[in-house]
């Protein structure tokens, strides 16, 4: 169960961007679109900071800018590491799971490392917003 009431919002964002994300490219296949992946690990990176600063707000608001910047780019990351893991394994698995490896595999390294700097910058456009308005 989440910690605080109000980290179910970007949580359930969090959920609709990867199904419609997921659903929406296959229907009218929008990975064709080269630029595609990256706006989904934008939007996924500055979902993983709202839901990282949610549950993190009370703890860290006392912090310096760039204490808070480092740990919600942090939680962040780390949940982009996690989904080019889960990526990875499917492509492990093919041939055991081929319903997954449809709708969800990953690339090659060159492909990990700009999805994780996609996910790196929403996260950093998402912390400098927060930042912004709580000091204005």
């Amino acid at each position: 169960m989440l910690r605080h009431l109000r980290a179910r919002t970007p949580f359930l964002f969090g959920i609709a961007l990867v199904l419609g994300g997921i659903f929406a490219s296959g229907h009218w296949g929008l990975y064709q679109i080269p630029w595609y992946d990256k706006l989904m690990h934008v939007l996924g990176g500055i979902i993983a900071a709202w839901f990282g600063l949610a549950l993190l707000q009370d703890e860290i608001t006392h912090m310096r800018a760039w204490k808070q910047t480092l740990i919600i780019v942090s939680v962040a990351l780390s949940i982009g590491v996690i989904w080019e893991w889960a990526e990875y394994a499917s492509t492990l698995t093919r041939d055991a799971t081929p319903w997954l490896y449809r709708w969800f595999h990953g690339g090659n390294l060159q492909d990990t490392l700009g999805d994780l700097i996609a996910d790196t910058a929403g996260a950093l456009a998402l912390t400098a917003w927060a930042l912004f308005k709580e000091r204005s």
